[in-house]
């Protein structure tokens, strides 16, 4: 099986790009094997696949997805799921097999609303942004550390949004983190326009006015192709309320980053789809990677101090 750090020693890193106080510096570094997965936008788009309230009373830390199609799906941590009950996010990645039936854990991004709003959820075009997806993360491998559970610090969340909330001068009838980034969309796709996917680029390094954040990394481009304007705008949305530094960060600081969260004291845990759940804790990093047949299909890992 691939390890996080033979993961990573293959990755490279590629010359930066950068809007304002944001820059991402592309990652290389594919595996070879080409996805026969979708994403979980694709799947719902196409109608095969749904994901749904656990049952007609819902339970705010869980929802049913079920997968009708010939393939996998891609859930990534983080991902921002509207509709149902409450909008919802992934509390981890998850990789769901063909044809089944499965509850996944997930955390609430929408205090103020308990009615129902659709069955089915639609996917959105935002992932948690970066600050309280790193939390949310940090919270997660405590939950399976304490409980072998992937369950997050749900009031810890609400809070974190609602800081979020006031820092940006945003007011939401129901707490939702989706209204602080519609209230942005400008900005927003400001920020996704000015990045772009070079060939053969598997992840991305981001770092908000000079300081490192972050990486997400997939185990073939094409994934990161999909994926990448979600993810640019979970960064940004931080990135329009901090200094507008332009500190130069050198490539030894991005590899001195890597090698950090290689260097992290990992947990297995069964995923809850295909696949092993990988938990990274270090003194300055927190990471979560899913590995399936013996490939690591995701990592997003993030500085914490």
């Amino acid at each position: 099986m691939q390890t996080i750090t033979e993961f990573l020693k293959n990755v490279e890193v590629g010359p930066a790009q950068t809007h304002e106080n944001l820059t991402m510096f592309p990652l290389f570094g594919s595996s070879g094997r080409v996805p026969e997965y979708a994403t979980l936008h694709e799947a719902i788009k196409g109608g095969w696949f749904e994901v749904s309230e656990v049952s007609e009373g819902g339970s705010v830390p869980e929802l049913k997805v079920v997968n009708r199609g010939d393939r996998g799906v891609l859930m990534m941590d983080g991902e921002e799921l509207h509709g149902a009950k409450q909008n919802r996010v992934l509390n981890l990645t998850i990789l769901v097999p063909a044809g089944a039936t499965l509850i996944v854990p997930v955390s609430c991004v929408e205090q103020g609303r308990w009615a129902m709003q659709s069955k089915a959820m639609k996917s959105s075009f935002e992932t948690l942004y970066a600050k309280a997806r790193m939390q949310q993360m940090r919270a997660v491998s405590g939950g399976y550390s304490r409980s072998s559970r992937p369950v997050s610090d749900q009031m810890g969340l609400w809070e974190t949004i609602a800081a979020k909330a006031e820092t940006i001068g945003v007011r939401s009838r129901t707490g939702a983190v989706h209204d602080l980034y519609e209230s942005k969309a400008r900005g927003m796709r400001d920020f996704s326009n000015a990045f772009t996917v070079a060939e053969g680029q598997t992840g991305a390094m981001f770092a908000i006015s000079g300081r490192l954040i972050g990486l997400e990394v997939f185990e073939h481009p094409e994934m990161l192709r999909k994926m990448l304007s979600k993810i640019v705008r979970s960064y940004a949305l931080d990135a329009m309320h901090q200094d507008d530094d332009h500190r130069a960060l050198s490539k030894q600081s991005v590899e001195g980053f890597l090698a950090e969260i290689a260097g992290a004291e990992v947990q297995r845990f069964p995923a809850v789809g295909s696949g092993e759940d990988l938990r990274l804790t270090g003194k300055t990093v927190t990471g979560a990677a899913l590995v399936e047949g013996g490939h690591v299909v995701h990592l997003c890992a993030f500085r914490v101090a």
